[in-house]
């Protein structure tokens, strides 16, 4: 990779799988922002630095990744998403837990760590609900204070090999180690995933639950597309990166959570038996086209076209004289508003639970982010829902607002207006 004159952003030339040079670029979102780098003020959000968002195919692996990576440390120092403020995750984290104690045995007294655990909502329900021992290893800071104020040991550091040892030497070899929504964050992922092996008991089991490559294109996610989402992501590359460290695929599982995800489930090879559903995603990824270029090519058109209908719909709603406003200040949402090119002459605010993100702007955009009294002192006539994986959540927690006639904006895979007869 080659480093750029600020030191933050470096240029990716090789495959993190598979360190192919046969990289082909597919999508250019042009300059962005960092998703989450929340300003104090409009003027500051407006005049943050930016980045080339591009997205490039592994010809080799199938892998989807920037072409840039930004150092970790701009990104995950002070971390403004929180786990446990969407009801649908923590339902989520519920279910996986009891799904994963069942299916791996898990026993009272057995550890589990949780990579990037957030504000410890998944280990939450292992320790309370389960009785396991948990140890959650997160760098940001004020998510570390939180997990560890409802229980959850944390160890506040970046994944690796020094935080592996410190699980080991202060709480033993774990029974397993999930990682919900990292993987895809991560540039050395040899280094990561060898991390846990490492660590693992020797029947152990490392569980990565990611957003998944085929409906990322499928649904035309182009929105979750942003710095900290470094890849994009297929089981066949996956499946590469553990064979080639002496481990195994051996289970996985398709999710609907975050608009199409799978929980993949890796151990050292001959520890588990290999289910039939691992060739079974593999060879469906194969027949659909996914691991080959032409599909990526072709996607791109298509979210020209997408966003190009969105800035249309939407800038005709306000030309009309409708007032706009957005719910959820996400990182998906921030993509989308400064890929369209939204600020706050077409979005008056942004509503969001939050409170570490409220009296903030947006990057890039410069729109407020507010409260939900200001939803309710000065609604709008439409709601952008950014965070559209959560739209079901959004429409009936703001019952309210459709109830006085607001109608809900949902843009991803297609632009839609939902009106107070319509569910989510």
């Amino acid at each position: 990779m080659k480093q750029n004159n600020n030191g933050i952003a470096r240029q990716v030339t090789h495959c993190r799988i598979c360190d192919s040079t046969d990289l082909v670029r597919y999508l250019d979102l042009g300059m962005m922002p960092l998703a989450n780098n929340l300003a104090a003020s409009a003027s500051a959000a407006i005049a943050g630095q930016r980045y080339p968002m591009q997205v490039q195919y592994c010809r080799d692996c199938s892998l989807s990744q920037l072409s840039v990576v930004i150092d970790p440390r701009e990104m995950f120092s002070n971390y403004a998403y929180r786990s446990s403020i969407s009801r649908t995750y923590v339902d989520h984290c519920r279910t996986m837990a009891r799904s994963m104690r069942d299916s791996l045995g898990l026993k009272e007294g057995d550890l589990v760590v949780d990579i990037a655990g957030n504000d410890g909502a998944l280990l939450a329900v292992f320790k309370d609900e389960l009785g396991v021992r948990v140890v959650n290893v997160d760098p940001a800071e004020n998510l570390a204070e939180i997990a560890e104020a409802q229980g959850v040991p944390t160890i506040t550091s970046f994944w690796g090999a020094d935080a592996a040892e410190k699980v080991i030497a202060e709480h033993g070899r774990p029974s397993l180690i999930t990682a919900t929504n990292v993987f895809a964050h991560v540039d050395d992922v040899r280094s990561f995933v060898s991390a846990a092996k490492d660590c693992l008991s020797e029947d152990g089991t490392l569980m990565l639950e990611f957003p998944y490559g085929v409906d990322f294109i499928e649904h035309r996610e182009f929105d979750t597309i942003y710095f900290e989402h470094l890849s994009y992501v297929l089981l066949e590359p996956v499946r590469r990166l553990a064979e080639s460290l002496g481990m195994v695929v051996f289970d996985v599982q398709k999710q609907d959570i975050h608009g199409g995800t799978i929980r993949v489930f890796i151990a050292n090879k001959g520890s588990h038996d290999v289910k039939p559903s691992v060739a079974e995603f593999i060879a469906n990824e194969k027949s659909e086209g996914y691991h080959s270029a032409g599909i990526y090519e072709a996607w791109n058109n298509e979210i020209d076209e997408l966003i190009g209908q969105l800035k249309l719909e939407i800038r005709a709603l306000k030309k009309s004289g409708a007032k706009i406003a957005a719910f959820a200040a996400s990182a998906k949402g921030n993509t989308l508003l400064n890929a369209c090119h939204f600020d706050q002459e077409i979005v008056n605010y942004i509503v969001d639970d939050t409170p570490e993100k409220i009296g903030r702007f947006s990057p890039g955009t410069g729109i407020p982010i507010v409260s939900r009294d200001v939803l309710a002192k000065d609604p709008p006539d439409y709601l952008l829902i950014l965070a559209w994986n959560f739209a079901r959540d959004i429409v009936e927690s703001t019952a309210d607002f459709s109830a006085a006639g607001g109608k809900y904006i949902i843009p991803i895979p297609a632009f839609k207006i939902l009106g107070a007869d319509r569910k989510a």
